[in-house]
């Protein structure tokens, strides 16, 4: 199973780093060379940024975006030829190349008003400066759904995981189902899985808990983590439950999985998801999916905050779990030190946010969504939903962690996706055998390829 896996996800992988032909690397101090995995919408708000930044300081940027960032950034540096900045979403590949000597530190905060707690999760190594500059931000923590399709009672969107459970199992028995559910994703499929479990650890046993499993000093065995993977499992096993089943799950692309909640007749009536399905939405007014997609349900979708566990004390009812692209200096270019510093400010965030249709979120405070994204004539709830998603990424209240597997070394995230795969398709019986694979490979991994943790306490 692992090794067909494996080879699934290489051929597009592959296919991707041979179509961008060339190095990246630039030997010309006028020009600075960007490597990101922002393509369609998002890469056109992002070179309205570029665009800003090349007028203003007279230096020209050659940005090539890239679903395969990550190999592709590990290909160049191997062939000492990496990009002038680069953007990631995993800092422990950052931290990684850090350790290295290929990534440089940033030494000074850039001037904007980032969130303190970003500025914390920022700082790899633990010092007093920035390492990496977090550019775009999105909240996980999140289950969607279309009010008025979900007869959630006069109590509303549930509170408590056993409220969550008990309406999903009354849909199911009643005919409906309640999940939609993807883990079809390039170059890496199984990550939407994990997010669930992250997220029950968190909000079941706590920030501690799960800043401890983050950095490897929790075992995979443990209580904690294997209550995690059984309550999903309860979940997403009962008859029902899943669209298509867990079979279809596996093989459905997470982009689409949420498609069917805005049908004239759903498919499906929540997802868990991150806030940036607010903008892969928009993708679904268009095109040949525009006949079955009802755009009022579509801009009046909403979302609950991840429910708490009963009996889970304090620890277990705040915290989010947060995912950021952070941007790395991989050269020593004055011109692309700059481009960083830019990247960071205030500025050049409300540029990107005023083409994003309320998608973009900002570590910043005071770079918050507006009231432009509105649909005329239309229940459009997009702005009221994007201003409460800023002020949980920002408001520095509760525990804020990074996802868990943007944190851990690549090899044990890997397999933690491959683990959910496995879980989904064959369910408890492999639990046993899935989890002390991954606790033997938590032991084999070297300390110091461990960041601290996930999680910044609230400021």
């Amino acid at each position: 199973m692992r090794r067909t896996l494996a080879k699934l996800v290489l051929l597009p992988v592959l296919a991707v780093g041979l179509g961008l032909g060339g190095c990246l690397g630039q030997p010309d101090e006028e020009t600075v060379t960007v490597l990101a995995s922002w393509t369609g919408a998002e890469e056109e708000s992002f070179r309205a940024v570029l665009r800003e930044f090349e007028e203003r300081f007279g230096v020209d940027v050659d940005y090539r975006g890239t679903r395969a960032v990550r190999q592709i950034l590990l290909a160049e540096v191997q062939k000492g030829t990496p990009p002038d900045v680069a953007v990631l979403p995993t800092v422990s590949e950052l931290a990684a190349y850090l350790r290295r000597g290929v990534l440089r530190p940033l030494d000074a905060d850039p001037a904007s008003s980032m969130s303190p707690q970003w500025r914390a999760l920022a700082q790899l190594n633990g010092g007093g400066g920035l390492d990496v500059v977090p550019i775009k931000a999105d909240l996980k923590s999140l289950v969607w759904y279309v009010p008025g399709r979900v007869p959630f009672g006069a109590a509303g969107p549930p509170q408590d995981w056993a409220a969550l459970v008990e309406t999903s199992r009354s849909l199911a028995r009643a005919g409906q189902t309640p999940w939609c559910l993807g883990m079809s994703a390039t170059p890496g499929s199984g990550w939407p899985g994990t997010d669930w479990i992250e997220d029950i650890l968190l909000h079941r046993s706590g920030a501690a808990a799960y800043d401890a499993w983050s950095a490897g000093r929790l075992g995979w065995t443990s209580s904690e983590v294997r209550a995690a993977w059984n309550a999903w499992g309860d979940l997403v096993g009962f008859p029902g439950m899943v669209r298509g089943g867990s079979a279809a799950a596996l093989l459905t692309e997470f982009t689409d999985a949420g498609r069917p909640m805005f049908t004239g007749s759903p498919g499906c009536l929540l997802e868990h998801q991150a806030s940036f399905v607010i903008g892969m939405r928009a993708g679904y007014l268009e095109g040949e999916s525009s006949g079955t997609v009802r755009a009022a349900d579509v801009l009046g979708a909403d979302y609950f905050p991840f429910p708490v566990f009963a009996g889970a004390g304090p620890a277990g009812r705040d915290g989010s779990m947060a995912s950021a692209d952070f941007a790395g200096l991989f050269s020593d270019k004055p011109a692309a030190r700059r481009l960083i510093e830019f990247l960071a400010t205030d500025q050049a965030q409300r540029i990107w946010q005023g083409g994003s249709a309320g998608s973009f979120f900002s570590v910043n405070r005071d770079v918050r969504p507006d009231d432009d994204t509105a649909a005329p004539d239309t229940v459009d709830r997009r702005p009221e939903v994007s201003r409460r998603i800023a002020e949980t990424l920002t408001a520095s209240r509760s525990p804020l962690c990074l996802d868990a597997s943007d944190v851990m070394p690549s090899a044990m995230a890997n397999a933690f996706q491959t683990a959910v795969l496995e879980y989904l398709q064959y369910g408890a019986e492999r639990l046993d055998s899935l989890l002390g694979d991954l606790e033997r490979l938590r032991v084999a991994i070297p300390p110091d390829e461990w960041l601290p943790g996930a999680c910044s306490a609230p400021v």
